[in-house]
């Protein structure tokens, strides 16, 4: 784990990366990645399977929320699904009911929520990963970790080709056959592969140069073809 990463940040990012790896099995786990849409922000970790990108933003026990909904809408952008991993400090006091009751106080029940948020993850995953039902033959809304099903034909978001440096781009360019030359500019190259290609090819090419890409903090790259 980098030094300036909390230990309280590594155990929740440790669970999310595990859970990871169990629903996308192909995908190749970043962490810390860049990206610009909507502002700069980095992604904490990104699972990128063949043609699938998972973002995920995690809030440890000693981080606030004040900045999540630029760094969702940030993820947005260039993701299919989105995760906001939160820290259980973050839940909020609601009355309920028996079935779904954390605990019960001077008579009414009451279970602990996710806070209002003003952004809209696909899921929020609480740490640690529990059910918190005060009867076992209660729900619990919070457990298990929800993901979505894979997404096999659907594009990436327009800000995701953002995620790409020039030097990948510029390979993009030619697996797919769009003219680029050593002058063409990042902008260029973005609005010759919009232009000339589909969301299918792009999806699968801005999957294939992140798998490929060599990270500090990563798997293995992936050499694929785009």
């Amino acid at each position: 784990m980098p030094a300036y990463r909390s230990s309280a940040e590594g155990e929740i990012r440790e669970a999310v990366v595990a859970r990871l790896r169990e629903r996308r099995p192909d995908a190749r786990i970043i962490h810390e990645i860049n990206v610009s849409t909507y502002g700069p922000n980095r992604i904490d970790v990104l699972a990128v399977s063949p043609t699938e990108i998972i973002a995920v933003e995690v809030k440890s026990s000693k981080d606030k929320l004040d900045r999540l909904p630029a760094q969702v809408g940030a993820m947005r952008g260039c993701a299919h699904q989105v995760i906001a991993a939160l820290h259980e400090k973050f839940l909020v006091e609601k009355p309920t009911n028996r079935g779904a009751a954390h605990y019960k106080r001077d008579g009414l029940f009451y279970l602990r929520s996710t806070p209002d948020l003003d952004c809209r993850p696909d899921s929020v995953w609480v740490f640690p990963e529990i059910k918190r039902n005060m009867h076992e033959d209660g729900w619990c809304h919070l457990a298990p970790w929800q993901l979505a099903t894979a997404k096999f034909d659907a594009p990436l978001p327009a800000g995701a080709i953002d995620l790409l440096w020039r030097d990948e781009l510029a390979w993009l360019c030619g697996s797919l056959g769009v003219a680029a030359s050593r002058r063409t500019n990042m902008g260029e190259m973005v609005s010759a592969l919009r232009w000339n290609c589909t969301g299918r090819e792009i999806t699968k090419g801005i999957c294939t140069a992140l798998r490929r890409r060599i990270c500090t903090e990563a798997d293995p790259a992936i050499e694929e073809a785009a």
